[in-house]
């Protein structure tokens, strides 16, 4: 399920003309640091566990563009493997524990209904 899903691109020096790629980067900051142990970096957001294929992280290889190309954890979106396995689709999961982000949450559900109008 998780290479089916819930890989991140591919972008960077594998597709510069993904929809995530801005100024050359990719705004979603992919691939990630592979890391031991998860850790809280200096802007409160959290460094998730990423292991390397030494540490015992897993590798993958997907096809693009009619080649084979080998992905690791840098490439894994922050899932439950619970949703993933009960859904069968692309839920991304983040620990969340900054004011901003629970305002944001309360915002987005109580935001009511669009407001398009079509003439």
């Amino acid at each position: 399920m998780v290479k089916k899903s819930m890989i991140h691109g591919p972008c960077g020096n594998f597709n510069m003309n993904s929809p995530c790629m801005k100024d050359g980067r990719c705004s979603k900051k992919y691939p990630r640091q592979l890391i031991k142990e998860t850790q809280t970096g200096d802007d409160g957001y959290p460094k998730y566990r990423r292991r390397s294929p030494e540490d015992g992280g897993c590798t993958a290889y997907i096809s693009f563009r009619g080649k084979e190309i080998e992905m690791d954890n840098k490439w894994v979106v922050p899932y439950s493997p619970l949703l993933s396995k009960m859904y069968h689709a692309h839920i991304k999961v983040e620990y969340c524990k900054s004011v901003k982000s629970i305002k944001y949450i309360c915002k987005y559900i109580h935001k009511g209904s669009d407001m398009a109008v079509l003439v």
